[in-house]
């Protein structure tokens, strides 16, 4: 199961190369905010290519929707490596391709690499992240661009 880790959600990034590499046909946004906001999510309605499903989940909910998913179709994203962990661990029969992509810069975050910026709680999800047998965590901005592992 591909994940993203993307500050931004869906944006132009994910929309023009992203979907094209992984051809996707729904994109799975796990967002707490995104899910209980309807401005936030009349944007990433309007981000959405009109081919392209978007369905919009808290992380609770989506940790069990995540197992009914065609996963050759589906790009999951979402903000933070805490949420992912939470999916991962509620959905260990899947293996894992998670791309950290864009975490921005904010107080209390440090810099691991040009675009992802993690605090103590998210470094530690990473961590943990990198110890099961059935994940790949790397980071990306776009397909193509070289990859960087977490040392």
């Amino acid at each position: 199961m591909f994940i993203r880790v993307d500050d931004r959600l869906v944006h132009g990034q994910v929309v023009t190369a992203w979907i094209k590499q992984l051809n996707a046909k729904k994109i799975f946004v796990v967002d707490d905010l995104a899910a209980s906001n309807p401005i936030i999510s009349k944007a990433l309605i309007m981000a959405t290519p009109k081919h392209v499903e978007l369905v919009i989940k808290n992380v609770e909910d989506a940790k069990t929707s995540i197992a009914e998913l065609n996963e050759a179709e589906t790009m999951i994203i979402t903000k933070a490596p805490v949420n992912v962990s939470a999916l991962v661990d509620a959905n260990e029969k899947f293996d894992w391709t998670i791309n950290v992509g864009n975490i921005g810069m904010a107080k209390g975050r440090e810099k691991y690499a040009q675009t992802v910026h993690l605090d103590e709680e998210n470094l530690a999800a990473i961590n943990s992240l990198k110890t099961k047998s059935n994940v790949e965590i790397f980071m990306q901005t776009v397909p193509g661009q070289s990859i960087n592992k977490f040392d």
